[in-house]
């Protein structure tokens, strides 16, 4: 099928801001917002991100959500999406149809439209890239780098639950967790407000819990401490080892922050109210780089606390 074929036939349905021209141009015009746009791109590649025998619909859902995380962390809402598609000639037009229809799906899950993007034949693998806008709602992102001495660090949801999928699967176990990892699980667009009004600082966990709580100290100019034992873990946890080995694969994509300690019990009344789940797990200290407690014990962190590509 021709290029221009597969963009009238499956996107430019999901191209409904107007805006997007329906796809017929080269360039799309951004919706007007009251206040600041964040934006961020994510890509993911088949045999890195996702396995080439995933399910087609949970690798359109990953990349918009993998996506969205970054959008919310901002203290914002996703408006507007551009996909870029790499598309395998050995990949079938059903398993295109189907991709289509789950990157509909799941943008209007977030509130967010496609409004254009560029699609190629692709003699490698399954190659997909989202670019995607947000409004803040507040009068500026939140960044990473506003953290201070004596915040709290709260996160989001449960951490690990990917890694348990990952580990089923790689030992051909069945396991509820898989649907973790093929999709994941990411708070309710309402976190961004909650966020606004609390948050001094935030990003979303996608490397390790470990290690981006130290990439967030770190653009804050400040160290962290993290209790392992607060750590809210996807199906608990009953040992040392097994905390750091889910606090440090990553793919959990829920929020990590830092809120002033005062801020605590307003914060905690607000998530109740949204139906978030939060937990207290560390705080920010003046001492720079990352340290971990377990039942207030210093801990002998791993050389490694967090994925990295390269």
């Amino acid at each position: 099928m021709a290029e221009q074929d597969w963009i009238r036939r499956y996107f430019t349905p999901l191209a409904t801001a107007p805006g997007a021209a329906r796809l017929t141009d080269d360039t799309a015009q951004l919706s007007p917002a009251t206040g600041p746009v964040v934006i961020t791109t994510d890509a993911m590649v088949e045999g890195v991100h996702f396995l080439g025998s995933d399910p087609i619909d949970t690798i359109a859902r990953k990349l918009v959500r993998v996506n969205v995380s970054d959008i919310l962390a901002s203290g914002a809402e996703p408006i507007e999406a551009l996909l870029t598609l790499g598309w395998p000639s050995v990949r079938s037009e059903a398993e295109l149809a189907g991709f289509a229809a789950a990157l509909g799906d799941e943008l209007a899950l977030w509130g967010a439209s496609l409004i254009g993007g560029d699609t190629v034949t692709n003699p490698g693998g399954l190659f997909v890239s989202l670019t995607l806008t947000g409004r803040c709602l507040g009068a500026a992102p939140i960044r990473r780098g506003g953290a201070q001495a004596g915040d709290e660090l709260w996160v989001t949801g449960e951490m690990g639950g990917p890694r348990r999928g990952f580990l089923a699967r790689a030992a051909g176990e069945p396991s509820t967790w898989i649907a973790s990892l093929l999709t994941p699980v990411l708070p309710p667009v309402s976190a961004a407000g909650l966020l606004v009004r609390h948050a001094s600082a935030a990003m979303d966990v996608s490397d390790g819990l470990l290690g981006d709580a130290g990439t967030l100290a770190g653009a804050s100019g400040a160290g962290a401490e993290i209790a392992l034992e607060s750590v809210p873990y996807a199906g608990g946890a009953s040992s040392l080892a097994e905390r750091l080995d889910l606090a440090t694969w990553g793919d959990d994509y829920q929020l990590l922050f830092a809120a002033r300690p005062e801020n605590a019990a307003g914060l905690l009344v607000d998530a109740r109210e949204l139906g978030i789940r939060i937990s207290r797990i560390g705080r920010i200290r003046a001492e720079p780089g990352l340290a971990a407690t377990f039942e207030n014990r210093p801990v002998n962190l791993p050389e490694t606390v967090a994925y990295q590509h390269g």
